[in-house]
């Protein structure tokens, strides 16, 4: 996906230079057919070819020609092949891809120097390196909330909860996150922070509604994150709310778990995409934490780039069938009710 918005973003650059690509090859061509014209003039070959009647088509069939044979160019796809490569390395270094939620320092800086104009009214710099990510842009946001433990890696506290889990317990509480279903967690403070802490950062940061601590609980439409103490009342486990009981280990009878999921809810045949992709990452031992942190934000940006776009589509009156607009972004009918809650939290009306 990001491949494909740095392609649209070089859109200007490309055509042009594709453009001369194009008129060459046709000047290749327009040259071999002068040549063979004069040698033998295509009239008098269509003539001949009606008048043979019955053969006329296996003789069309014939006449098809290799690109090659074409343009009388032996090495025509080196060439193209080296056209191409330049195009991209050129745009490169011209445009600098910058990654998505702010996870650039703001204080990017660009040499206008040698800066150029383009007929569609872009201006290409080019970029001084390095270019430091930030990957901690936005954790202001969570301070105060998770201020006791914001130190915890988010990919060590979602192994941990695999591992307490099971992967079908663990995939239940996954699929619940990413598809807006509500996350009641209930237990001793500190693990119901990192259970909330790891799971709200999956989603989009406008999808998120954290509660981490209630005297009460609240339903799905106040709050999709909901953090509340062992003595509060909480519904029975449903289809709209998946809860993580977390027991404190004076409480735990013999061979139980410590973290027990209940949801009524049913899993896809299925799965959406992002949490296949998430599950593999997490079972990736050769991943790091910062890797798998910088994986997370590139993947969720990625998928709520895709709900922008089917929504936005939606919001403009395509009411239609998508699924052809959705094969062409990576994704597939699995993936529908994942991005109709990302949907949620864009505008009503992107049009």
């Amino acid at each position: 996906m990001r491949d494909k918005q740095f392609l649209l973003n070089m859109w200007p650059f490309l055509i042009d230079n594709l453009k001369e690509v194009i008129k060459e090859l046709q000047d290749f061509a327009e040259k071999r057919y002068n040549a063979e014209e004069a040698e033998c003039p295509q009239r008098a070959m269509r003539l001949t070819t009606a008048n043979n009647g019955a053969s006329c088509h296996s003789a069309s069939i014939k006449q098809s020609r290799t690109l090659t044979d074409i343009t009388n160019e032996k090495h025509v796809f080196i060439r193209i092949h080296m056209w191409l490569v330049w195009i991209l390395s050129s745009g490169a270094r011209h445009f600098v891809e910058v990654f998505p939620m702010s996870l650039l320092d703001d204080e990017i800086k660009y040499s206008f120097e040698n800066q150029i104009e383009t007929e569609g009214g872009f201006t290409l710099v080019n970029a001084k390196l390095p270019i430091n990510l930030n990957l901690y842009s936005d954790e202001s946001e969570f301070s105060s909330e998770f201020s006791e433990i914001t130190e915890k890696s988010i990919a060590v506290i979602l192994r941990d909860l695999k591992r307490v889990l099971g992967k079908d317990q663990f995939r239940q509480l996954l699929y619940s996150c990413l598809t807006s279903v509500q996350i009641l967690v209930r237990g001793p403070k500190i693990q119901r922070l990192e259970s909330l802490y790891g799971l709200s950062r999956l989603v989009p940061r406008a999808c998120r509604r954290v509660k981490t601590q209630t005297s009460e609980y609240m339903n799905p439409d106040a709050c999709n994150f909901i953090g509340v103490d062992t003595s509060v009342a909480v519904p029975l486990p449903c289809a709209n709310v998946c809860r993580l009981d977390i027991i404190l280990n004076e409480h735990q009878v013999d061979n139980t778990n410590s973290h027990i999921v209940k949801w009524t809810g049913v899993l896809p045949a299925k799965l959406p995409t992002l949490l296949t992709k998430i599950e593999k990452s997490l079972d990736n031992e050769k991943l790091g934490n910062s890797v798998l942190r910088a994986h997370f934000a590139t993947l969720q940006e990625e998928w709520a780039n895709i709900a922008k776009v089917v929504h936005a589509m939606h919001g403009r009156g395509h009411r239609g069938d998508l699924s052809g607009l959705m094969l062409s972004l990576g994704a597939g009918p699995q993936d529908k009710k994942l991005l109709d809650a990302w949907s949620m939290g864009l505008p009503s009306n992107p049009a």
